[in-house]
């Protein structure tokens, strides 16, 4: 069978970085990921739909801010899910990425990389490896692991409280 990749979209007014962070996640994740890069948010929400999985964005960008971009791209497709990336140590910053819909919010430094590159492997990609292996929706192999989960939670607590 097949195997689908997940739609990621990366945007940054910086080309250094967006070239080299998609070389690292290519290079990581190779075909699970189908990378689309952008230079400024207009672009990147002239190409949301109900396809696109993940976006890395920025938060400084010419014109609107990533919180802004954020906004319309939660507006546009609700399931996609954003990690913000941004040089702004600000929590107020922060708060503001998460009260908006971000999935998380990573600071530009020599660890950040490795912080996207864990986030997309623990949270995105292998909740959607179910979907890869056995020929089901994405919707039914997140519902089956998240039933599972609580199952496995209600059994743990019954037994410490017998």
């Amino acid at each position: 069978m097949e195997t689908q990749g997940i739609n990621l979209y990366i945007v940054d007014d910086n080309r250094s970085m967006l070239v080299a962070l998609r070389q690292y996640l290519s290079g990581r994740f190779g075909n699970k990921l189908r990378i689309s890069t952008f230079e400024d948010g207009e672009t990147c929400l002239k190409n949301i739909n109900e396809f696109t999985d993940v976006v890395i964005l920025d938060y400084f960008l010419q014109g609107k801010n990533g919180n802004e971009i954020l906004k319309t791209i939660k507006e546009l497709n609700p399931r996609t899910e954003v990690i913000m990336l941004s040089g702004n140590e600000d929590v107020g910053t922060a708060v503001e990425s998460f009260r908006l819909g971000a999935k998380n919010f990573v600071v530009k430094n020599n660890n950040a990389w490795g912080k996207i590159s864990v986030l997309l492997d623990t949270t995105i990609i292998r909740p959607f490896k179910y979907v890869w292996e056995f020929p089901v929706t994405k919707f039914l192999a997140v519902f089956t692991a998240t039933f599972a989960t609580m199952g496995t939670f209600v059994l743990l607590v019954l037994q410490l409280t017998n």
